[in-house]
């Protein structure tokens, strides 16, 4: 098989996925060599695609930043591509599919967030979705999810689709494991001053309720005076009321810390010496920040949410990501209850492991072979 996976993605859009894709088809490059992928990515923008004789890069010279350009680049320069390379079944990532090829589509659908809250995301997306998302969705070959939740709820919106549609579960990189005490310590010295830090790594992306987040911090800090940090990671993208413009004047300013363009070898210390991940996302979405953190032993507070309940069970604390006092009593409670910790720390890894890339990868196989044939 020619698969090709098109990366090439609107300027300003989220890319909680990106990651998971390139590890995936890092996996799949050497348990598969017998077959050729190709990886088209826009020739600003950092990857981490495999550099393997099956596997090649091509860099695209083209800048996705409206509707025009989406749809030109969706519907006419890609499936042009395509046809060029031969290609045999066309991954597409995040969500947007090419309503004109005849290749045979693997779509990723992470979260509903496009149905539920279109105003989240840039105009091109917004209008591009309104015109295409349903035919795509229908043209979709098969389609990707990473929990039974969103599989259920995309069913429920388009109930033809129900044969099509399967959630993998997913997988992380190994490079997120459990750190020693000394390693730990380093990376604090490095990022938050030698102090103990709470993380998030949703960025600024809006549906990640980073709002919330500080409030609940804010908090925390009243409670408790700890000299405890907050570390924001993830996808800084400019936005109009940007609430990281307003930490200037948050009270609290001086323990928090925002990281930038932290490498995946980085983002993976932070995480394993974080004290705990707080994850209160606004809507069932891609669930692998928590089992990233889960991965490496680090305690989850996390939204009430299905999808979020589903992968970590009994693992994780739960909170309404609506209920900013509820968010900052878990960070109370897992900051004095030592016991509680420990108990979390071990449920986590323990529930991480069944989400593992021998599974993951096999049943993303089988979804591409079946898209072939179908």
């Amino acid at each position: 098989m020619h698969i090709v996976v098109n990366s090439i993605y609107p300027n300003g859009y989220h890319l909680d996925n990106a990651t998971f894709v390139e590890d995936l088809f890092g996996y799949l490059c050497s348990r598969y060599p017998e077959h050729h992928y190709y990886f088209l990515v826009n020739h600003s923008i950092n990857h981490h695609y495999p550099s393997a004789a099956n596997a090649t890069v091509l860099p695209i010279d083209y800048s996705v930043n409206n509707f025009a350009k989406l749809k030109i680049w969706e519907t006419i320069k890609l499936p042009s591509i395509l046809k060029k390379l031969q290609a045999t079944v066309l991954v597409q990532p995040f969500g947007l599919s090419s309503v004109t090829t005849k290749v045979p589509q693997v779509l990723f659908v992470s979260d509903l967030i496009w149905l539920q809250q279109p105003k989240l995301f840039p105009a091109s997306i917004r209008l591009y979705h309104r015109l295409f998302a349903k035919k795509g969705i229908h043209k979709a070959a098969q389609i990707v999810t990473f929990s039974q939740s969103i599989q259920q709820q995309l069913i429920h919106q388009y109930p033809a689709i129900s044969n099509k549609v399967i959630a993998i579960g997913g997988a992380v990189s190994a490079l997120f494991q459990p750190a020693s005490y000394e390693l730990k310590q380093q990376t604090k010295d490095g990022y938050a001053d030698g102090r103990s830090y709470f993380l998030f790594v949703g960025g600024n992306n809006q549906s990640k309720n980073l709002v919330g987040v500080l409030k609940a911090f804010s908090s925390f800090k009243r409670w408790q005076k700890s000299n405890m940090k907050l570390l924001i990671a993830g996808t800084i993208t400019l936005q109009k009321d940007d609430v990281l413009k307003k930490i200037s004047s948050y009270k609290y300013k001086d323990d928090v810390v925002v990281l930038q363009g932290l490498s995946p070898e980085q983002l993976a210390s932070v995480t394993a010496a974080a004290f705990a991940l707080i994850a209160p996302y606004q809507y069932e979405e891609s669930t692998l920040d928590l089992l990233a953190a889960m991965q490496c032993g680090v305690p989850v507070i996390a939204s009430n949410l299905q999808a979020m309940q589903e992968l970590g069970g009994d693992s994780c604390l739960y909170a309404s990501p609506n209920e900013v006092d509820e968010i900052a009593n878990h960070l109370k409670q897992l900051y004095r209850d030592e016991q509680l910790q420990v108990s979390l720390k071990a449920k986590g890894v323990e529930q991480a492991a069944a989400y593992n890339w021998e599974g993951t990868a096999s049943t993303f196989w089988d979804v591409l072979v079946q898209a072939t044939t179908s």
